[in-house]
């Protein structure tokens, strides 16, 4: 059997390297950038997709990191009891593929910075942290391969070693600071409870708005009058105490509704949350722990009555 004849062995553990480091790269970036919005938040900014990202990141890095490590120690191994494999075609193409993006990513990341930097676009500290980690990290990759390129195969340098421990170190740490910003399991599912509490709110409000006010000219009473088994709709109770929600009605246009919540609600700037029609109906839902009470007036030029005429 030719040594240097590339066997589906060889090109599946090489496929899975490229694999687990791509996906290993991106997860982390993710993460980090993540963990530095997070951190340093700017005024205006929306939070509310920054826990998702970081958990598919998290969750990705726990996979395919050591999946990475494994195959790389797996290949080397393999690499130092036959050494003619260093000249594997699918070797060298991972390794020059390797090396042409990650320059590319630090070519891409030097002309970003001088851009923003001309226009003095977002120089704040976060961008150049971002900045510094697309760099440290690609510079690093750049490296690695640069040296496994020109090594031989029966040499592992002790420094590579122990770049290596520290890479993953490092990796950990990323991860342990993930689930820090995000909160325990727990909290992440009081989060999602609140966030169903005020999609309910919502639905509860587009129906007082849309069903009874445009088409009876008023407002209920109570909050049962809105079940409709025709629609199917069915007024909304909260996930966890199976309650309804608290209503009032406050006048012939306006009313009140209130949740308890367990969790402060993420940052959000209204200037940037379309409406429709534009600027209809007060749409902020931000909330702190415990009840709150949100208060809707209705604009009659904005929501005209329309009755349904019935036709006999």
């Amino acid at each position: 059997m030719n040594p240097t004849k590339t066997t589906a062995k060889d090109f599946f553990l090489y496929l899975g390297i490229i694999i687990g480091l791509y996906v290993s790269t991106i997860s982390f970036l993710t993460l980090i950038f993540q963990i530095i919005n997070k951190t340093f938040l700017l005024a205006g900014d929306y939070t509310g997709g920054i826990d998702s990202m970081v958990r598919s990141s998290i969750a990705a890095l726990i996979i395919f990191f050591p999946a990475f490590i494994y195959l790389s120690w797996l290949i080397n191994k393999d690499l130092k009891n036959s050494p003619e494999k260093k000249d594997l075609w699918i070797r060298k193409w991972l390794i020059f593929l390797t090396l042409f993006l990650a320059g590319l990513a630090v070519a891409i990341d030097l002309v970003m910075l001088v851009y923003s930097f001309l226009g003095a676009e977002d120089l704040t500290a976060r961008f150049f942290l971002k900045v510094f980690a697309v760099f440290a990290v690609t510079l690093t990759i750049f490296r690695y391969y640069l040296y496994d390129l020109r090594r031989e195969p029966m040499i592992y340098s002790k420094t590579i070693r122990t770049s290596v421990c520290i890479i993953s170190v490092i990796v950990i740490a990323g991860i342990i600071g993930g689930i820090v910003i995000i909160g325990s399991p727990s909290s992440q599912r009081a989060k999602q409870m609140d966030e169903r509490r005020v999609n309910d709110l919502m639905n509860i409000q587009s129906q007082i708005v849309y069903q009874q006010w445009q088409n009876k000219g008023d407002i209920p009473e109570n909050l049962s009058v809105l079940n409709d088994p025709i629609s199917n709709w069915v007024l909304p109770k909260d996930p966890e105490t199976n309650q309804s929600y608290e209503y009032k009605k406050i006048s012939k246009n306006s009313f009140e509704l209130c949740a308890s919540f367990k969790t402060k609600s993420d940052v959000v700037d209204q200037t940037k949350v379309p409406t429709y029609p534009a600027n209809s109906i007060n749409e902020n839902w931000q909330h702190e722990t415990g009840k709150v009470c949100f208060e809707r007036t209705i604009d009659p030029i904005l929501y005209p009555i329309t009755p349904v005429v019935k036709k006999y």
